[in-house]
């Protein structure tokens, strides 16, 4: 996996991006808004070259990836560019791939600034007209009438005036004369994808437009005060600010992930589900944004309007959304399948490399030859794990299998236990117990005493030992600074009196990591130790709480109870120093949310698949494939930003929000779709039982705790607002 730039592309990028600073400010795109085109621009765009970008270099062009010209396209969306740049792209890729040598001078043409060129979204009915992007400015148009692929002068460039300020026109294409580029099986295929090509930077740019139009926002709300304060400081107007720019990250990952997956049938998905996105996604953010200034953000005179018209006019060109959503549904279910447009070379990928590839098909191998049906069963009934199969998965190296050699692991990359998890995921086998463990593991391994160490691991790494996190207690919540259970020092022991809440697998845990206050007088995240606490000591007490997932969580008792001080986890008052290692050691991320939602719509489908009394399939109802398709555009959305985090983990790229906005995007995800979900599938999906619906239902239960385990969902907010914003702490 591989989401860093090369160098030429960040060079492609920055010399565009300068040229923009300069050219394409708002007072510029303001003074050209009359026809919505800044022809001085477009001739420093055409001096770059950048409109042959994707010809094939012995056509004249740059013959560059796919990659590289969402990189152009959101750059220029970020600056509002007034140029038809991204239709100009496209067009001349089509007519170098299907044209023939009499198309040579019109490229040439086109590099050289004399002739602009656009394409009709729609094939060409005879005197419908249809609105042609760019149509009021471009010299030839490419379009399709039936099997054939034409070259059409322009006739009338009448300018339509529409919410963009874009330079539309309306027109009834005739193709008498024009020039026949392609006809048959291959232009077709090539026209096919080239749409799909515009569509996916179209996205990439209006993805950019909004990111803009918040990171403007939250400047201003930096300033602004409003009763003594920034007023980017309020949770109310930060925290639909971090939902956005959660959600248009999200997108730009999925663009990202379209332009570089190799698979045609997968590229395709991705492009549907970016371009559908963006509707979800964009409009909300731009308003938002133009409600942080209040009326101000409504005059025509503020900048903030300028990002909203142009999003919602370029990305509704191509019509209604819940059309492609209708596409992305066909695509995925309906037996559609169309030709993508080509990659070309790109060293960013998303995909696990070679190694973690077979280590996953070895695990997968394991568990087919070994589920049964009761072991299907307990995998619905229950998510503590406490399942003989935990000892094999242990003794075959497919649990702990990054720990060191020394202590009963493999040393496997973060990579290869990644693709690990989604075979677990494939096999709905429970993940919570041994993924808790497995961090403990790790913190012992740092910080406890050697003697702890020699009992503990070896226990874990059986797979026959678990342990559970005392954090959490009635009074403090995520607040686990606030914590009151004590820990007072008497000679070799601590006697530890408190209690904890939702100490999950603290009915099953041999050990819980319980944060105690060692000394009151100190700052409340300073007086603060770690015990690695053995649940067999007297004093241990564990009450059940049911959920209403079905999941079973525990409030812990500890009264009186003497923990010996080998049994200390750091430095005496050394616990936050202790937890923030802790983190660092561990990615952050949402790969138990991600598979949550692939669960989930890996059975929506069975069902949906699965013929009713009436001898129908649901999937044959395109709406039904519809509604599958938002979910599973949520799921790529929440992948992408899960992904993101395990790269930036293993390659210690900064980015305190990366895992708050995959933890917020993917729990939040799982309420959405799984609400949707049911009422798709209603009544029958209100029965609890071992069927895919009944999958479903508990999923429906299961997604609300998923936005308050791990973190809520409003510090999650709080923490995207002030990291990736730059917003004040909205939390004192």
């Amino acid at each position: 996996m591989n989401l860093e730039l090369a160098d030429e592309q960040q060079m492609l990028r920055d010399s565009l991006e300068r040229l923009l600073l300069k050219e394409s400010t708002t007072a510029r795109v303001r003074a050209v808004e009359s026809l919505g085109f800044d022809g001085d621009l477009w001739n420093e765009i055409t001096q770059m070259g950048l409109p042959l970008l994707r010809v094939p270099e012995e056509w004249g062009g740059a013959g560059l990836s796919l990659i590289d010209a969402v990189l152009i396209a959101e750059t220029a969306g970020t600056h509002l560019a007034s140029v038809p740049l991204i239709e100009s792209i496209v067009a001349a890729r089509i007519v170098a791939q299907i044209g023939h040598d009499a198309a040579e001078p019109y490229l040439a043409a086109l590099a050289e600034g004399e002739k602009i060129f656009t394409l009709a979204l729609q094939p060409v009915r005879s005197g419908v007209p249809q609105i042609i992007p760019a149509g009021a400015i471009a010299d030839w148009i490419v379009c399709r009438e039936d099997e054939a692929v034409f070259l059409v002068e322009n006739p009338d460039k009448s300018l339509l005036q529409n919410t963009g300020a874009l330079p539309l026109s309306s027109l009834a294409i005739n193709t008498t004369g024009a020039i026949e580029l392609g006809r048959g099986p291959a232009a077709i295929a090539n026209w096919t994808a080239s749409l799909d090509e515009w569509k996916l930077f179209v996205a990439a740019a209006t993805f950019a437009m909004a990111r803009k139009a918040l990171t403007e926002t939250s400047v201003y709300a930096n300033e602004r005060t409003a009763f003594g304060q920034p007023i980017g400081s309020y949770q109310g107007l930060a925290h639909p600010l971090a939902d956005s720019i959660t959600d248009v990250e999200g997108g730009s990952l999925l663009c990202w992930r379209a332009a570089t997956e190799a698979d045609d049938n997968a590229r395709s998905t991705y492009i549907s589900a970016a371009s559908w996105w963006v509707s979800e996604a964009c409009t909300t953010a731009a308003i938002r944004a133009m409600r942080t200034y209040g009326g101000y953000g409504m005059s025509m005179e503020h900048d903030a309007q300028l990002y909203l018209r142009r999003i919602r006019a370029i990305m509704l060109l191509t019509g209604d959304p819940a059309e492609e959503l209708q596409t992305l549904g066909d695509r995925l279910w309906g037996g559609r399948s169309d030709p993508s447009p080509e990659p070309g070379e790109s060293a960013i990928t998303f995909d696990y490399d070679d190694k973690a590839k077979a280590f996953a098909a070895g695990a997968r191998a394991f568990f087919a030859e070994r589920m049964t049906p009761e072991m299907w069963t307990f995998t619905h009934d229950t998510d503590d794990g406490n399942h003989p199969f935990i000892a094999d998965l242990a003794k075959a190296g497919f649990l702990y299998a990054d720990w060191p050699e020394a202590y009963g692991g493999a040393g496997r990359t973060p990579y290869e236990m990644t693709a690990l998890a989604g075979v677990y995921t494939e096999f709905s086998w429970p993940r919570i117990p041994w993924t808790v463990t497995h961090m403990i593991g790790k913190i012992i391994m740092h910080f406890a005493d050697e003697s702890v160490q020699r009992e503990v691991l070896p226990r874990m790494a059986s797979g026959k030992s678990f342990a559970a996190l005392g954090y959490s207690e009635p009074s403090c919540g995520s607040d686990i600074f606030a914590a009151a259970t004590r820990a007072v020092r008497d000679g070799d022991d601590w006697v530890v009196n408190g209690q904890k809440m939702f100490t999950s697998q603290g009915h099953l845990a041999d050990y819980v990591l319980l944060i105690a206050r060692t000394d009151p007088d100190l700052p409340k995240h300073a007086g603060l130790s770690l015990f690695l606490v053995p649940t067999d000591l007297p004093g241990f007490e564990v009450q059940q709480i049911e959920t209403l997932g079905g999941e079973r969580t525990n409030i812990t008792y500890y009264t009186d109870m003497r923990v010996p001080d080998r049994y200390r986890i750091g430095e005496v008052n050394g616990g936050t120093r202790v937890l923030g290692t802790a983190l660092k050691l561990e990615q952050g991320g949402a790969e138990f949310f991600v598979s949550a939602l692939i669960i989930m719509l890996r059975h929506v489908v069975k069902w949906a698949e699965t013929s009713g009394a009436d001898g129908t399939r649901p999937i044959d109802r395109p709406v039904v494939r519809s509604r599958i398709a938002a979910a599973q555009a949520r799921m790529l959305v929440a992948d992408v930003l899960d992904r993101r985090c395990q790269w930036a983990f293993v390659n210690s790229v900064p980015g305190k929000h990366f895992g708050s906005m995959a933890k917020l995007f993917a729990s939040e995800a799982l309420v959405t779709c799984s609400t949707d979900l049911v009422n798709l599938a209603a009544p029958y999906s209100l029965l609890q039982a071992h069927s895919d619906l009944g999958v479903v239902e508990l999923e429906s239960r299961k997604a609300i705790q998923a936005t308050i385990y791990g973190g809520t969902s409003e510090i999650q907010r709080s923490i995207i607002a002030e990291s990736a914003l730059g917003l004040p702490r909205t939390r004192s």
